[in-house]
Formats: C-alpha cells, sequence, structure tokens
C-alpha cells in the first residue's frame, strides 16, 4: 500500500473530518476531489506547486492532487503569503495555491526531477530556508515504517494537531492514509475548548505532539479530560523531559491506551526510531530503536548515522538543485551523538553542530548569538529553552528585552527564551568558551 494507494479502488469508509462543517470525505468522495484538482493542474511536464498551508481539509487536498498530477509539491505556512512570490521566482515554481484550493498559474516552468514529490522546509525560523527534497518512494516508505510501529489500522483516526508543512504534521496524513484511516481537522489549536471538543466528538484515537504540545496540555488539565476513544498519543520533534514521558506513558496506560515516543527528522521523511510502547517507561529519555527497515549506526566520531528508504534525495537552495537525483545513497548523518545500551536502544547526548531544536523548529544558536549583540555570551539549549548565558560586565538590555528581542528575530515567544548572568564564562585551555562546561552550569542552575 502507498500514500495514493486508494486512488484506484478508494473504499467507502471515513478519510478526511472536516470539524468546522461536519462534513465527512469518504475515500470515494476523496478520490473523485483529489483527481478533478489534479486535473486543473495537468500539465506536459513535471512541475512545482507551492501550496500555502492551513489546517484545513482543503490544504490536505492540494498536496494529494500536486502528487496524483506528477508534480512536486512544496508546503509553506499561509501565514507568509509575501513569500510565496519570492518562493516561487527562486525555485521556478509553475503553480502557486492558496486558501480554498485557489490555483495561481505563474506561466513558468523549470526542471524537476522525476522522483522529487515534496519540497519541505528545513532552517526553522532564521536564515534562508534549506529545502528537503523527499521522493514519492521515501514517502510511500516512511508512511509504512509509521503505520507499522504505531500499529495502525483503518478504525484509527488522527486529529491534525500539527502544521501540515510540517515534517512530522505531514507525517500524520500520510500515515493514516497509508493504513486507510482517517484525518479528522478540527481548525482550531489545542490550547482552545473547541479542539477537544472536536476530538472528542468526532472520536479521535490519535494525538500526536511536540515538546511544547504536552506543556499546553498540562496547563489546560488534559490529564482530567474524558477522550474515552483516544488510544494512541506520540511524542516527537525534540527532546522531552524524562518525568514529562513517564507521567503521560502512565496516563495512557492507565486508559488502556499506548503512549510512544519518536525521534526524527525532515531529511528522513519524519521518524526514524520509536520508544515502542512497552518501554515508554522503562526507556524514558531514549530515542528507542529504529523503526521497520531502518537501522542506526554510531560513526567513529560518535555521531548517529541513520539508513533506511525513508532518507531524503538531498537539499534544494535553488531552481537547478529541483533537477538534481538522489545524492544520499540512503544513508543521512544525523549531526546527533548517539549511544547504544545493551538493549539495543539508541539515546542522544549531544549535537555535533549548533542547532536547537524547540517547539519543533530548528534554530541556530550561532544566528542567536549574533543577534543578541552582547560579548562575551553563549546560547545553549535546555529543557525546551534557549538559555542566553552573557558576562554580567556586558549585559547591555535586561534579560526581559534580550528574551523578546532574540524572540522577535527568531520568532518565537520570549518565554522560549531565558537570560542567565553569569561573572565569567568558563573557558578551555585554548582560550575559546568551554561549552560542556556552560551547559553543565545551565543545569545545574535549573
Amino acid at each position: 500500500m502507498t500514500v495514493l494507494g486508494w486512488m484506484t479502488d478508494p473504499p467507502p469508509a471515513p478519510a478526511l473530518v472536516d470539524a468546522a462543517t461536519g462534513h465527512v470525505l469518504d475515500y470515494r468522495e476523496l478520490a473523485d476531489r483529489v483527481s478533478s484538482l489534479a486535473e486543473m493542474m495537468r500539465r506536459p511536464r513535471k512541475s512545482l506547486v507551492i501550496c500555502l498551508c492551513r489546517p484545513d481539509v482543503d490544504t490536505a487536498l492540494v498536496y494529494l492532487a500536486s502528487l496524483y498530477a506528477g508534480h512536486a509539491v512544496l508546503l509553506t505556512s499561509v501565514a507568509r503569503p509575501e513569500s510565496a512570490a519570492v518562493l516561487a521566482e527562486r525555485l521556478g515554481a509553475t503553480f502557486v495555491v492558496g486558501p480554498h484550493c485557489q490555483i495561481q498559474d505563474l506561466k513558468q516552468h523549470g526542471d524537476v526531477h522525476p522522483d522529487l514529490a515534496v519540497l519541505l522546509a528545513t532552517s526553522g525560523s532564521t536564515g534562508n530556508a534549506k529545502y528537503v527534497r523527499l521522493s514519492r518512494a521515501a514517502i510511500d516508505a516512511n508512511a509504512a515504517q509509521i503505520t507499522s510501529a504505531l500499529d495502525l489500522n483503518a478504525t484509527a483516526r488522527a486529529v491534525q494537531s500539527l502544521p501540515l508543512h510540517y515534517s512530522y504534521g505531514l507525517s500524520v496524513l500520510n500515515s493514516h492514509l497509508h493504513a486507510r484511516g482517517s484525518i479528522m481537522f478540527s481548525g482550531h489549536g489545542l490550547v482552545t475548548r473547541r479542539f477537544w471538543a472536536d476530538v472528542r466528538a468526532h472520536e479521535c484515537t490519535g494525538l500526536a505532539g511536540v515538546p511544547y504540545s504536552f506543556t499546553i496540555m498540562d496547563r489546560i488539565g488534559f490529564s482530567g479530560m474524558e477522550l474515552p476513544a483516544l488510544r494512541t498519543v506520540t511524542h516527537a520533534g525534540g527532546r522531552m523531559a524524562k518525568e514529562a514521558i513517564v507521567r503521560y506513558a502512565t496516563l495512557m496506560a492507565e486508559r488502556g491506551g499506548r503512549f510512544y515516543s519518536m525521534y526524527g527528522q525532515t531529511e528522513a521523511t519524519a521518524r526514524m526510531s520509536v520508544v515502542p510502547w512497552t518501554h515508554a517507561v522503562t526507556k524514558a529519555g531514549t530515542i528507542g530503536v529504529p523503526i521497520p527497515h531502518g537501522n542506526f549506526d554510531i560513526a567513529e566520531d560518535g555521531e548517529l548515522v541513520y539508513r533506511g528508504p525513508n532518507v531524503m534525495m538531498g537539499y534544494a537552495e535553488s531552481a537547478s538543485d529541483l533537477a538534481l537525483g538522489d545524492v544520499t545513497a540512503g544513508s543521512l548523518h544525523t549531526g546527533d551523538l548517539g549511544q547504544r545500551d545493551k538493549d539495543g536502544f539508541y539515546r542522544i547526548v549531544g549535537r555535533k553542530s549548533r542547532i536547537a531544536k524547540i517547539a519543533g523548529y530548528r534554530i541556530n544558536l550561532d544566528d542567536v548569538e549574533a543577534v543578541a549583540t552582547t560579548s562575551p555570551m553563549v546560547a545553549v539549549e535546555h529543557n525546551e529553552q534557549i538559555v542566553i548565558v552573557r558576562e554580567r560586565e556586558a549585559s547591555g538590555m535586561s534579560a526581559e528585552e534580550l528574551s523578546r528581542h532574540v524572540g522577535e528575530f527568531v520568532g518565537l515567544p520570549s518565554r522560549f527564551f531565558r537570560v542567565e548572568d553569569v561573572d565569567a564564562l568558563p573557558m578551555t585551555g585554548s582560550g575559546k568558551v568551554d561549552l560542556p562546561a556552560v551547559s553543565e552550569g545551565v543545569v545545574q542552575s535549573s
């Protein structure tokens, strides 16, 4: 089975649920609408479609229709429509499709490799986005891997709680379509009562979250909610506190459900490993074991290397890159430093480069330091926050001002940043800032 395998013989079963209207598209209606939309984008040659994503059924239709038409589709947020024109020029896109499936034909074409299916940004909110090139084979492979790892079937119904232009969010849609399950679009954020009312009313069985999702769920009293249909909760998108993992795993077990921690990167389509629900408590804090048909190796320098059919073709930064073939040969150097325990479970112990993952976004810590304009200082990641450690004599802005200033640059609220003032930054013998010592000091002060 594949993500679009149902198009040839769609079953009379629910596929997409629009909570705003109450309309349920079964696979037959979904196939008709995908086919009709794809026909509107038919061209003699493969093209690039830019899809301006919203958390709704129409965005899913555009994504699926683009693939069915044989095109490649770049998914980006509708919140930044002004960037669509820049992207289209930069990458030679033929179509820009906005809300309500409104198609803008730009009457231009670039060369697009036959295998290219999806482009997703990987640089988060900072700098010029670099796009991951994903093939249809990788999309289908990862959907199958996730379906197997989470034991999904046709009775599974996920709430689309994460953006479709985010690899983790897209994988929820792909895996449930692969399993011939269904996806409910609420259109509301999980901080709202309406979201949870929709989850309950439409009997959603699955919920995916990043670490910050669970922080919100703690604040709004998730543990006291009556959600009898919810049986699968997954976490990915960054390191989550061990205590929180144990708490949610225990809560789901008490309700007869399952909690899975997963590890992934956009460069691997979405996910690479899973902590089986049976080990959610005993192996909390690990990234688990590789998903089916994937494997890990640890290089001599300690870097975790993943190999599997879901690895990207490569990156794209310009239109000419879209014509390139596969340059990875199914191997991905994750940039994470890993260890393997005696039971075959892997753990992340650090990063080779200075990229932090906050609220599902990749943030370059060097960029944070550059915009902070305070010297000497250093930025490190801890507990889903970026901690800016600076020497008191060079403090300049107040802690609140600096957090707000950096947050505006990165595109995240100031609560994701913390400022610590120290008498002096620890230095190595070579005169460089001792990052491990800074990180250790941050942990001890927390």
